[in-house]
């Protein structure tokens, strides 16, 4: 009987741990822009943005990217224990472009996907580029999609809209914490 009782209660305590994390991690919400379209909302699973309506422009850039494999040989040992924070916006046609791409680099650097928070942020007047939960607060986010790279919870770089160089190249000089200018002069992140 006691048996049974513990294994019930780690049970639903395994059950609870899984369901708040599952919420901690994807929240997000599928709502209607003022034009009528789609857009995601909020903390997010990338494979949200492989269906529809997100599949077919997803698909599309992912496809059409050329990959610097060569490159990512040399990223993928410095993103060891590294996080990094996206912020995008599905409206958005430079995240549209950049994101899929993020992505095929990161599964080329075999980049764990549980180190990878991403943020879909809103194009409405009262909340343009902000998530409804607000974890842009404090983050300076001014263009999407922003990449923010952590190295022991602390910002080692960021990509912002746009690679100067490319993605790989862009990515292995923050990691090599080599000079990094932003595509923007004046935001955060640029050394």
């Amino acid at each position: 009987m006691k048996i049974k009782y513990i294994l019930a209660t780690a049970s639903l305590a395994v059950f609870i741990f899984n369901s708040t994390f599952a919420q901690e991690t994807k929240i997000y919400q599928k709502i209607k822009d003022h034009s009528g379209n789609e857009m995601l909302l909020g903390k997010c699973d990338p494979s949200a943005l492989k269906q529809e309506p997100f599949a077919a422009w997803y698909y599309s850039s992912w496809q059409n990217y050329t990959l610097d494999s060569i490159t990512c040989n040399f990223i993928r040992p410095l993103l060891a224990n590294k996080k990094l924070k996206l912020f995008m916006g599905t409206w958005c046609d430079d995240s549209r472009r950049e994101v899929p791409r993020i992505f095929k680099m990161l599964e080329c650097c075999n980049f764990p996907m549980e180190n990878l928070e991403l943020i879909m942020v809103s194009n409405a007047d009262t909340l343009y580029k902000q998530s409804p939960l607000h974890e842009e607060r404090g983050l300076n986010i001014l263009r999407v999609p922003t990449m923010i790279i952590y190295s022991n919870g602390i910002e080692t770089g960021r990509i912002v809209e746009f690679p100067m160089v490319s993605l790989e190249k862009d990515l292995l000089a923050i990691l090599r914490g080599q000079k990094y200018t932003l595509s923007y002069t004046g935001e955060v992140g640029s050394k």
